[in-house]
């Protein structure tokens, strides 16, 4: 009696071994990027405000989170805000006047680069937040400074 006893003791002790391995292993792997992405959240908010030349706020411009392609509207305040739920961290952002057009030019000033057409790199993230800062879109009032860049 004692001798089965102690193999299922044994036998008992092992199986919860190689459960505390697989688990291990399975930590492992899903922290190392070496799979296959699986959508986890990422928990990021890219941020920003739209203003004109002149620093006022611009409502209803369209900026778009790449590769995501997910698109927020400027506010009446020129705050736009993009909730990235899933995926992988976006890389890159574009400026979007069509809907404006007849106010406003396609060239857009981010930081230092004068852009007309093209995409934006995304700014390091503090922390779960992407900050853009100022996009600043021209006024078909004035006319718009050269483009440093002309995209297809």
């Amino acid at each position: 009696m004692r001798q089965r006893t102690g193999n299922s003791f044994r036998m008992v002790a092992a199986l919860a071994a190689m459960a505390a391995l697989a688990l291990a292993a399975l930590t492992t792997l899903s922290g190392c990027g070496g799979g296959a992405e699986v959508g986890l959240p990422t928990g990021l908010l890219v941020q920003g405000f739209v203003r004109d030349q002149d620093g006022r706020a611009v409502s209803g411009i369209r900026i778009t989170v790449l590769p995501h392609n997910i698109p927020a509207l400027s506010g009446s305040d020129g705050k736009f805000t993009i909730n990235i739920t899933s995926g992988a961290a976006p890389t890159a952002f574009r400026v979007d006047v069509s809907n404006r057009a007849n106010e406003y030019y396609e060239v857009v000033r981010h930081g230092t680069r004068i852009k007309q057409g093209c995409t934006f790199n995304l700014p390091a993230p503090q922390g779960n937040v992407i900050d853009v800062g100022v996009v600043t879109v021209y006024s078909q009032g004035n006319p718009p400074p050269p483009p440093d860049e002309i995209c297809p």
